[in-house]
């Protein structure tokens, strides 16, 4: 019982470290937009200057998540996410002393390979230090974590900027990004040590030593990766589509009420966070991740295509979105735990960083795709390509599984 309790109290210990930091890495992805009016009135710059900056940071992350990727399995993700937490913190602070737009850009940038490190050296640490029986959870805490993160940013830096101005704003979730690097890298020794003393009580489990599996460009060629990146870039096209289009695509389609139509994305936002943390339980406790997947895409789809024929009463519209949002949920940690499965434990950080800078590329061209599907006129077909997308998560989890060799 003490020795159960102990690895609970080093599980809690890594888990506040690495959601915390994860948290903070969501405040600062919505940081800057809440802020444009008052940067537009002060800097005289046009909202395609300032959607510039979001393009730079979110570019700067996806372009670096591989290279980050390797240098965790390298170095160790305690030391990469502390530094990676610091970058992005320092930069958002020193954005506060900006004088001019093109500070502004570098800085964007910077931020943006800061906050590159997080899936990464975050589920790599999570692998290697949380007991067997909870990785799942560990993984649904953390994405939840990310969400909250979401969700509380705009709210945040509209009272900071009330309370000191943009400057201010930015200056103060910028220091508390560095007072988070500075707690990480105090602990950063006895995370260490953790993740060292895990390893060997697995190998000592095991009883023999890890194959080295396929390594460098072998690893991100090989049929279980190249699957896996093709789940990431589906599944953040879907969460983009959904997020960015389902009220307009609703009200042009079916001339569904904005208020109707909103209440239903945010039932599915809010279903979904829900879902992550049962997704969790589901991951701990389930050995074949592909039926429930399968069983969670397929359902998604089937709402999105009665979605799509349907003028729906607002109340069923809700109850639909509410259902899609909670399965989707549960497939986060189950996704995640896929990418464990398929890497050994000297390339997490690569894998966990290749499938990532897919997901950077899904949620960055489904809001074109589905835009692009808007302006022709035919609104039906953004839930349509949403439910293809859900189709093609399925057939990757099937052939994952093929691939792996289950029958």
């Amino acid at each position: 019982m003490e020795a159960q309790a102990a690895t609970f109290r080093q599980d809690g210990r890594v888990l506040g470290l690495v959601c915390g930091g994860h948290f903070m890495s969501h405040i600062y992805l919505l940081a800057l937009p809440p802020l444009f009016p008052l940067l537009q009135a002060e800097m005289g710059l046009s909202y395609a200057e300032l959607g510039l900056l979001v393009t730079v940071f979110y570019a700067a992350s996806g372009i670096a998540q591989m290279p980050v990727g390797l240098l965790v399995d390298r170095i160790g993700g305690p030391l990469v996410v502390a530094l990676g937490l610091g970058l992005e913190g320092g930069s958002f602070a020193l954005m506060g002393l900006a004088q001019g737009y093109a500070p502004l850009l570098a800085l964007a940038a910077a931020a943006g390979i800061g906050h590159s490190v997080f899936h990464p050296a975050d589920f790599a640490i999570l692998s290697a230090t949380i007991d067997e029986r909870r990785v799942g959870k560990a993984f649904s805490l953390h994405t939840s974590a990310g969400h909250l993160g979401t969700a509380v940013s705009p709210a945040l830096m509209i009272f900071l900027a009330a309370v000191w101005d943009w400057r201010g704003a930015l200056a103060v979730v910028g220091l508390a990004g560095l007072a988070g690097m500075v707690a990480i890298l105090a602990m950063r020794d006895s995370l260490t040590g953790e993740i060292e003393a895990r390893r060997a009580v697995k190998a000592e489990t095991a009883g023999t030593e890890e194959p080295e599996g396929p390594r460098g460009l072998a690893l991100f060629l090989s049929r279980p990766m190249l699957l896996m990146l093709a789940f990431f870039i589906c599944t953040a096209m879907i969460s983009s589509g959904v997020r960015a289009f389902s009220v307009a695509a609703l009200g042009e389609a079916h001339a569904t009420p904005m208020a109707a139509a909103a209440a239903a994305l945010t039932a599915y936002l809010f279903a979904s966070i829900a879902g992550v943390l049962a997704g969790g339980y589901l991951a701990d406790r389930l050995h074949r991740h592909d039926i429930s997947l399968g069983l969670a895409f397929a359902v998604s789809a089937a709402i999105m295509v009665v979605v799509a024929l349907v003028d729906l009463p607002a109340a069923l519209l809700l109850a639909l979105f509410l259902i899609a949002g909670f399965l989707q949920g549960t497939a986060r940690p189950q996704r995640d735990m896929l990418v464990r499965a398929r890497a050994t434990r000297k390339t997490l950080g690569r894998a966990y960083g290749y499938v990532s800078t897919g997901a950077s590329a899904g949620g960055g061209v489904a809001p074109i795709l589905f835009g692009w599907i808007l302006d022709l006129g035919h609104p039906e077909w953004v839930f349509y390509g949403i439910a293809l997308v859900m189709g093609i998560c399925l057939l990757a989890v099937a052939l994952d599984r093929q691939a792996a060799g289950r029958t």
